[in-house]
């Protein structure tokens, strides 16, 4: 049996982290049997092994990175392609863009208004900032900014002010800093009777100063919100649960909640739980993530082709 095809034998001592992992224990029996070195590698050496010893996308992609981790771990940093993070926000048919998803966010009513606040800020980030699920988790207060001229900023990047407040996305996070400002002020008791009697005037809450440059540079800006309108404020939700939001909201088949009535009682209002989709919702969660993924390894292929196209015009000169 030849060296490329046998079963790999791990030869390094246990605990010795991405050294022990059969991808790497193979990648390295395979320079032996070749005469060439394993660490630290060439980009020719491993567009070699990638070529003779095919695999499915999957584990080719899983071997590129063990293999990338031992020389970072060992100090030979290997300069190949980092599969491009995965956006959150969706976009195509059946559903919303960024205006209508803010527009069905409840600004309103307790807790429904406090989630959709909230949620249309988690909108903004991942909508008009393009951010990561990880990225937009770690936004801190020193990353927003306002100009003199009322322009918001996040992370640098522009927030737009559209002519509709509904669907506006500075006014999103406008009003979901206000909250967080109240919340820190004077408490959620003040932020429930703002909510349970606000009424939409239809004007742009983006032109004024939200006074959010006064809270703790450690405050959370993405909390989770329990069913009573309390703030898991020591932690950012996961990114499991920002994914599950934006679906939700983004759903284009879901039915608009009803319009809030100021003065009905806040108690008796029941808060959405993003955890009891539907089967069919779930579903198309499901679905976009296996597309997500999918596309992540096309793009990983593509730039494996690349490199060994480019090494086959080095060869050929």
């Amino acid at each position: 049996m030849d060296a490329v095809n046998r079963e790999p034998v791990n030869r390094e001592p246990k605990g010795r982290g991405a050294t022990a992992n059969p991808a790497w224990v193979l990648f390295r029996d395979w320079c032996e049997a070749a005469g060439l070195s394993a660490l630290p590698a060439t980009a020719d050496t491993i567009a070699a092994f990638v070529a003779e010893v095919p695999a499915a996308p999957a584990t080719r992609a899983k071997r590129l990175q063990i293999i990338r981790r031992v020389h970072r771990h060992t100090g030979h940093p290997l300069a190949l392609p980092d599969p491009t993070p995965a956006l959150p926000w969706r976009e195509g048919e059946g559903w919303l863009d960024l205006t209508q998803t803010l527009a069905r966010c409840p600004t309103a009513g307790w807790p429904a208004g406090l989630a959709g606040r909230r949620d249309a800020y988690l909108a903004v980030l991942a909508g008009t900032c393009r951010l990561t699920r990880e990225t937009a988790r770690q936004v801190g207060v020193a990353d927003i900014t306002q100009g003199p001229d009322g322009a918001w900023a996040i992370c640098g990047i522009p927030v737009e002010r559209t002519p509709e407040p509904a669907g506006c996305p500075a006014c999103a996070l406008t009003r979901w800093l206000t909250v967080l400002v109240l919340w820190e002020e004077r408490g959620r008791a003040s932020v429930r009777s703002l909510l349970a009697g606000h009424r939409t005037t239809g004007t742009h809450a983006c032109r004024e100063a939200s006074g959010h440059r006064g809270l703790p540079p450690g405050t959370v800006l993405l909390p989770g919100i329990d069913k009573h309108g309390w703030l898991t404020d020591w932690e950012p939700v996961s990114a499991r649960t920002v994914s599950a939001i934006l679906a939700h909201r983004q759903d284009a088949s879901r039915a608009p909640l009803p319009e809030f009535t100021a003065g009905r009682d806040p108690d008796r209002e029941v808060a959405e739980d993003y955890q009891r989709a539907s089967l069919d919702e779930l579903a198309g969660i499901l679905e976009a993530l296996d597309t997500q993924a999918a596309q992540a390894l096309k793009a990983s292929d593509a730039a494996i082709e690349e490199t060994l196209a480019m090494l086959g015009r080095i060869g050929d000169h």
